[in-house]
């Protein structure tokens, strides 16, 4: 008895230390890092022939653009671009209107497997995105089991696939961008990432969002402000720039950490506050059948410079005077925003309808089906707070 279970101690233990009997060496595959998605109208190419067609054209929609990287010790060479600089990553692109097909097309040119597990952003190109329901666009993504939800959604000016030719020696694009997400603690230019996890709530609900916009910038990438996604259709109506955007988080609260920067309207001295922490409070307020509004932010910082003709000891006449000061501009800030969303875009995406749901839900039933232009005529008012508990370390610190 003791001898047949040794056996099968035995027998299990090889089968633990034999490994992974379906693995796929390293080097037989294609690691996915990226995908840019572009209108193929927008490149100038108008169809991809289709056995299924005969001779005929069948409309090629987007051009799906996949990163690459290059394991190190995989046994692929780098590559050199134009510049000579080492690249540790390539890109392949196909069109089709389908992005399944397009992915499976790359296997036409290539000896290895392409594979999403290690996928990490998706780039959209504005046109497509003002063209197409987002939901469609991500359908592919959100089905695939190789694919996980963490992956983020970003937008761009122009072509998508221009933002994965980065040339910096060593650096690719897509993992660029999921770092530099890294630091929000340290620019409130940084909206919260979106995932494909987070958007499948508000596209299936009809709520408007923010994607990040991403640009190429002087061979490099860079965040600048962010695409505006209408709840009602799905697509890009406009973009926020850096400033508006900057506005929608402290209007709705979503800074972790960042800088305000604004000016002395009376010496011009500049006034730099860095900021520790914000909270914000929507506040939603119906009176005879009339809707409003009112915004309650708080947050608490340091000062970070303080420019003045001459050194000058922070006293709380000073302190209290440089606070009005940066309150009003974060006040200017969020006025702006909201202008743009209601005048311009006519779409709201920073939350008020959410605070009207949840504080008055009668009201909001009401409203809910024209919500977007209701909003364009709903008065705002603004209450903001900053404390600054820090003064630094030189000797200009207060008493």
């Amino acid at each position: 008895m003791k001898k047949w279970r040794m056996w099968i101690v035995l027998s299990v233990l090889c089968s633990i230390l034999s490994g992974c009997w379906s693995s796929t060496p390293i080097e037989d595959l294609d690691m996915q890092i990226g995908v840019a998605l572009d209108s193929a109208e927008e490149s100038g190419e108008t169809g991809v022939a289709n056995p299924e067609y005969g001779n005929h054209t069948k409309p090629a929609k987007i051009i799906s653009t996949y990163q690459f990287t290059i394991p190190q010790g995989s046994g692929g060479a780098l590559m050199k671009s134009a510049g000579n600089s080492i690249k540790n990553y390539y890109n392949m692109s196909e069109t089709s209107d389908s992005i399944f097909e397009a992915i499976r097309q790359l296997s036409l040119r290539t000896r290895r497997t392409p594979i999403g597990h290690h996928l990490k952003v998706i780039v959209i190109s504005e046109e497509l995105a003002r063209s197409n329901n987002l939901t469609k666009l991500i359908d592919f993504f959100t089905r695939d089991n190789d694919i996980r939800p963490s992956v983020m959604l970003f937008v761009t000016k122009g072509k998508a696939k221009d933002v994965f030719e980065n040339t910096l020696p060593g650096q690719a694009p897509s993992f660029v961008l999921e770092g530099i997400f890294n630091n929000r603690d340290r620019n409130m230019g940084i909206w919260e990432p979106v995932t494909l996890a987070k958007v499948v709530g508000p596209l299936e609900g009809k709520r408007s969002f923010l994607l990040q916009n991403v640009i190429p910038y002087e061979k490099e990438i860079k965040l600048a402000g962010a695409g505006v996604i209408k709840g009602s259709t799905g697509k890009l109506v406009g973009f926020l720039d850096e400033s508006e955007l900057e506005g929608m988080v402290w209007l709705t609260g979503k800074g972790i950490g960042g800088v305000l920067k604004t000016y002395d309207p009376n010496n011009h001295n500049l006034i730099t506050y860095e900021v520790k922490s914000m909270h914000s409070k929507i506040k939603a307020n119906v009176n005879n059948g009339q809707i409003s509004f009112n915004v309650k932010v708080k947050s608490t910082g340091r000062y970070a410079e303080v420019f003045a003709k001459e050194s000058k000891k922070l006293h709380d006449g000073i302190v209290k005077k440089d606070k009005a000061v940066l309150q009003k501009h974060v006040v200017e800030m969020m006025q702006t925003t909201v202008k743009k969303m209601q005048k311009e875009l006519h779409t709201e995406a920073a939350g008020f309808g959410t605070s009207l749901r949840n504080q008055h839900p009668a009201v909001w039933r009401s409203v809910k089906d024209n919500w977007d232009e209701t909003f364009s005529e709903i008065p705002i008012t603004y209450e903001v707070n900053l404390n600054i508990e820090e003064y630094g370390a030189s000797d200009t610190s207060a008493e």
